[in-house]
Parts: C-alpha cells; sequence; structure tokens
C-alpha cells in the first residue's frame, strides 16, 4: 500500500507525467527534459529521481552526462499489481478495450 502512495504522489504531477511520457520515445538527459518541460534542470533532475527512485527508470552515464529511460520491467511489474485490485483492473480492461 505504501508504494502505491508513493506511486500517486509521482503521478499527481503533470510534469513527472509528461516525463514518462517523453521518455516513451527514447532516453534524454536532463538538459533536454529541462527544455522540453521549460524549467530549470535543477527541478527536471528532482523529478527524474524521484520516478527513478520509484524504480520506473533506469539511467546509464555517457561520458559526462546521464540519460534516463523508461524502465519496462517495472511498468509491467506495475501494470500487474494494479490489476490485483478490483477498481483499476476495471479501468485498465476498459481503457485496453477504447480505441
Amino acid at each position: 500500500m505504501a508504494n502505491l502512495i508513493r506511486l500517486s504522489k509521482a503521478f499527481a504531477d503533470k510534469n513527472r507525467v509528461k516525463i514518462l511520457q517523453m521518455l516513451s520515445e527514447g532516453p534524454l538527459n536532463v538538459s533536454t527534459v529541462a527544455d522540453d518541460l521549460n524549467v530549470e534542470e535543477n527541478l527536471a533532475s528532482h523529478h527524474l529521481r524521484v520516478l527513478h527512485s520509484l524504480g520506473l527508470l533506469k539511467n546509464t552515464k555517457r561520458g559526462r552526462q546521464v540519460f534516463y529511460s523508461l524502465n519496462k520491467a517495472k511498468m509491467v511489474s506495475l501494470i500487474r499489481d494494479l490489476r490485483e485490485v478490483p477498481f483499476f483492473k476495471e479501468v485498465l480492461e476498459e481503457a485496453l478495450t477504447k480505441e
């Protein structure tokens, strides 16, 4: 339950949801995320750290830069966990049947 609360707090911030959407297209560094969100790099870095601490992101270093990408295994696990809660199962099934 504690993880669900932490996740819901993470998803409550529109910038974090935007970051997840941006990363669904491929890895990005902090500077690119900050530019795309139109925020300072320290704020973008904070959002990335929150998502990373929940296991939703992976990071890799390329020289001095850190690139973030979605942790697909964690996302699949999250969806599976949500399917165990009747309400979320219904919502997920409904979402998957809509075009």
